[in-house]
């Protein structure tokens, strides 16, 4: 009797070790089924590990209870039904497992995948295209370009036509002769100045003719050819020395013949050329020393503009480029005279002149003006073909970068990514396309916002 119960407990802790057993098992091949993507890689590995059970179970009943033909059925009977609950286990663990995985796969390469590829991609009818205002145009690549830089600038005087009078000696102002903004011409008497230097130098060239042309009579010979050259070179250092002090060529030549019209010490100053008193430093009586500013004579029949560039580097103006000037409401035409090689320290500019025709003197000095120079686009020696846009044309995608919409058939739009180089003449320069592409250069805002709710409805449904 004790013996059966003794081998009752044992064949009950038998069992019981046998179920956790086969739990441990469960649990191992759950674990290793998330792991293992093959449905059935984990049924072999399944399948094996329980021959590997069976097998250890038999050959334990073997040892234990030899010869027991009622314990040993019984206990073939338990593992046998143990063994078909863990299949059932089994069973329903994997196709659960294969059932989420499968959900998960399709989901990750059916909702995201396409998700992100309908995402770049906008489909609209011609109704639609004409309702959202959609421009479409095939792209080509251009050559022989010429780049218009623009740049503010200013009307300053024509310092090649712009005379500074000033006195070459001491002297006082006698009579003005001009008033300030008098247009005058070549040759007008400005002011009349004296001064005590003219008169002596008028004096000595009074001697100096005199001496010359007694001598010049009595020949070379007879008063000797060192006296002959002195007498002559007496007058011309004294012809010299008048016009030094302000005589000019005509004033001093009517005085050598007696036909001055001044009195001795009296000079005029005379206008160098045609313009226009635009500064006169000077009242009569006022005492001048020398080197001071009597007038500023401007002829305007030719202004500048200087224009201030941002000092790019390697960037050159040719001499003689042309260039469109809008100066209020008016065009004008000029060209480049001069391209500065200095950086201004102040504004950290590349000043360049042009030359206008000022006809009608319509220009003056401080007009603030805008300069558009027109230079070819080079790169490498050659004429770059470049790809131009508009902006209308571009959009920003949700990662920040550039993009346009192409047409990759009729109605159907693709948002592709593109690079900006630079800006032509108000054009954006695109890299990333090819010639013969058809894109939106309007209504890529509209395309973009249908991507971001992801269609279209032209009824608002």
């Amino acid at each position: 009797m004790l013996n059966n119960h003794k081998k009752q407990v044992v064949k009950t802790h038998r069992l019981y070790s046998k179920k956790l057993l086969i739990l441990s098992v469960s649990l191992a091949l759950t674990s290793i089924s998330y792991a293992i993507d093959t449905h059935d890689h984990d049924e072999l590995e399944s399948h094996k590990i329980k021959i590997s059970l069976d097998n250890h179970d038999t050959h334990g009943d073997k040892d234990e209870h030899d010869k027991h033909g009622d314990e040993d059925e019984h206990g073939e009977h338990d593992t046998h039904g143990d063994e078909e609950e863990h299949e059932d286990h089994d069973k329903h663990g994997d196709e659960e497992e294969h059932d989420d995985h499968d959900k998960h796969g399709n989901k990750d390469e059916h909702g995201h995948g396409d998700e992100h590829e309908e995402a770049s991609f906008v489909k609209m009818s011609p109704e639609q295209q004409a309702m959202a205002g959609i421009k479409v145009i095939t792209i080509k690549a251009q050559k022989n370009l010429n780049q218009i830089i623009s740049a503010p600038g200013e009307v300053v005087n024509d310092l090649y036509n712009t005379t500074l009078l000033t006195t070459q000696i001491d002297s006082k102002v006698l009579k003005r002769k001009v008033v300030l903004g008098q247009h005058v011409n070549k040759g007008d008497v400005i002011a009349i100045l004296y001064s005590l230097n003219i008169a002596t130098a008028q004096n000595q060239l009074k001697v100096a003719l005199s001496e010359w042309q007694r001598v010049r009579k009595l020949g070379k010979q007879s008063v000797g050819a060192k006296r002959y050259i002195n007498a002559k070179a007496e007058v011309e250092k004294n012809k010299s020395l008048l016009m030094a002090y302000g005589f000019n060529q005509q004033l001093t030549e009517q005085f050598i013949l007696g036909k001055n019209n001044f009195k001795s010490g009296e000079y005029p100053v005379i206008a160098p050329h045609d313009g226009v008193i635009l500064e006169d430093n000077f009242q009569s009586g006022q005492y001048l020393s020398a080197g001071s500013t009597i007038a500023l004579l401007v002829d305007e029949d030719s202004v500048w503009v200087e224009a201030l560039l941002a000092p790019e580097i390697g960037q050159r103006i040719p001499v003689g480029t042309k260039a469109k000037i809008i100066i209020g409401n008016k065009t004008f035409y000029a060209k480049v005279i001069h391209d500065s090689h200095a950086i201004d320290e102040i504004t950290r500019t590349r000043k360049i002149r042009l030359s206008i025709k000022n006809k009608g003197h319509l220009l003056h000095a401080g007009h603030f003006a805008r300069v558009f120079l027109e230079l070819p686009l080079i790169s490498k020696g050659k004429n770059d073909k470049v790809i131009l846009l508009p902006e209308t044309a571009l959009m920003r995608s949700s990662d920040g970068d550039w993009t346009v919409f192409i047409e990759q058939e009729p109605g159907v739009f693709k948002q592709e990514e593109v690079d900006l180089e630079n800006t032509i003449n108000g054009m954006h320069r695109i890299k990333g396309l090819k010639p013969g592409q058809r894109v939106a250069i309007k209504g890529a805002f509209f395309l973009a916002s249908e991507i971001a709710k992801g269609g279209f409805d032209p009824h608002n449904h």
